[in-house]
């Protein structure tokens, strides 16, 4: 699901955060005052983290082939479409066949910070950088008892890897100034 998201689909219009979508509002206003937060504390314009694409992550994209199939072709080199197709088949009977199929908290636990390839700072096939999130973490979250902060913390650790990318870039760029 993370490939699909972060390459494919490319878009943060109309996320749902969790498996009924209960954690939507939380998370989506907690990017938005980090994004404003980071942005006003930049006094020297070194830092940019108010593109950052804030982006969930379903195990259900894993049974649904219009998903699949293209994320199949990013991820391996087939050269007959029938192969991918036949792949993806293959895949989406896999998941299907898991206890609680594509809702399978193990398909979706995980949360990562992604950067956008880069080329003279450029975003290169329209990628931006992104936070994506899995249901399974936030199931995790509230399997364990975490579900009240559990979240915001797992979006801070995420976000801070946005600040690491931009700090390390602002330093490599002063090196050579």
């Amino acid at each position: 699901p993370y490939i699909y998201k972060h390459y494919i689909d490319k878009n943060d219009t109309g996320e749902s955060f969790g498996t009924d979508g209960k954690y939507t509002k939380e998370l989506l206003e907690k990017h938005q005052r980090t994004m404003a937060f980071w942005t006003e504390a930049d006094i020297d314009d070194s830092i940019s983290t108010d593109d950052i694409l804030l982006l969930s992550m379903h195990g259900e994209d894993l049974l649904d082939m219009d998903k699949l199939v293209p994320t199949v072709q990013r991820m391996f080199d087939f050269e007959d479409v029938n192969d991918v197709v036949a792949f993806a088949s293959t895949i989406r009977d896999f998941v299907a066949a898991l206890p609680e199929g594509g809702g399978n908290p193990l398909l979706t636990m995980n949360a990562i910070a992604t950067r956008a390839a880069r080329r003279r700072d450029l975003p290169i096939d329209g990628l931006r950088d992104s936070i994506v999130v899995g249901d399974g973490v936030l199931r995790f979250l509230e399997d364990t008892g975490l579900a009240s902060s559990g979240p915001e913390f797992v979006h801070a650790h995420e976000f801070g890897h946005h600040l690491q990318f931009e700090m390390d870039a602002a330093m490599r760029s002063s090196r050579y100034a």
